[in-house]
């Protein structure tokens, strides 16, 4: 048995667990390319196809990496998926087993594409999205719970214990959302199962224009506000579309929910530059270009700071 034959024993222990699967021959390979930068697409875990080689039938899996402990919950990502399979908002989980960080769901590879950044030049993809994660946020209460500014203390700890290399102005950056934190205060005051991750690799569409949210990794509960202004960060460049399109979605919410909402997204862009920098320092797995995709997070999170439009959201949301 040869090393990779080792590493997929999980896998297909657990595949053996689903009906009709037992016993199958069963081809498994790479479902989707790695892209660390700039997209982080199938990084935290392989993404895999199981393909029964006489039915043809397939099955996505994904295998978590252990080295994304220290900001994944395993348990709760794929108690979070499953709530938004069954909730027609993510592909329909089969079998889960956090233990072995083996998740099997129905393959939307076929008639599903990854969207691009280009999709959201479109405002009906913009308020299917919004949609699916207004959804998600109806289902049960998740078991952990996520704030934006904590995790930046907590990751930039980790960063200063490790020695993690980071951008020069990476203090001024933290104290900086430090302050917006304590001038904000904590946003809407709502919590709700939130998806956690505005990367648009997350966001899957069909010819029929429909999305479905995957990667639930990030999931837990929290404020509304945080998931949209991490999403509109990475749809939106440019200030007057992402304000048409939080408007559209949330009409009954005020501008300062809105100025939150961006200041939130700013922080999200630092947390996931400081996890990148945390990876590109920590992981076995150098073929990913962790530090390139830290230093993209770092630079727009950068260049939003330095905005002007960053104070007057500051001073309208305090």
């Amino acid at each position: 048995m040869t090393d990779s034959d080792k590493e997929k024993d999980p896998v297909r222990d657990l595949l053996a667990q689903v009906p009709g699967w037992a016993d199958r021959p069963v081809v498994i390979e790479p479902a989707i390319p790695v892209l660390a930068s700039p997209s982080w697409r199938g990084v935290d875990g392989d993404s895999l196809l199981a393909r029964d080689k006489e039915s043809g039938g397939t099955l996505f899996i994904k295998s978590m990496h252990a080295d994304t402990a220290f900001y994944i919950d395993v348990k709760a990502a794929f108690d979070a998926a499953a709530r938004a399979g069954d909730a027609g908002i993510g592909p329909r989980v089969i079998k889960a087993d956090a233990a072995s960080g083996v998740l099997i769901t129905e393959d939307l590879t076929g008639e599903w594409r990854v969207a691009g950044l280009e999709a959201c030049r479109n405002p009906s993809f913009i308020d299917k999205v919004f949609d699916a994660r207004r959804r998600f946020g109806e289902v049960a209460p998740l078991s952990g719970d996520v704030d934006v500014f904590a995790d930046i203390e907590r990751f930039h700890a980790i960063v200063l214990s490790s020695g993690a290399p980071t951008p020069a102005d990476t203090q001024w950056l933290v104290d900086t959302l430090r302050f917006a934190a304590e001038q904000i205060g904590k946003g809407s005051g709502a919590s709700m199962p939130i998806h956690g991750d505005g990367n648009v690799s997350n966001i899957l569409v069909n010819k029929q224009g429909e999305v479905r949210l995957v990667d639930w990794d990030r999931a837990a509960n929290g404020d509304p506000l945080e998931d949209a202004g991490s999403f509109l960060a990475e749809a939106f460049p440019f200030e007057p579309e992402a304000s048409d399109a939080f408007r559209r979605n949330f009409p009954d919410l005020d501008e300062a929910a809105f100025d939150r909402a961006r200041i939130m997204g700013v922080a999200d862009d630092l947390r996931w530059g400081l996890i990148a920098a945390i990876q590109a320092h920590l992981s076995e797995r150098r073929v990913n270009e962790f530090y390139k995709f830290a230093n993209w997070r770092f630079l727009r999170a950068r260049m939003a700071v330095r905005e002007p439009r960053f104070g007057e959201h500051l001073r309208r949301a305090a």
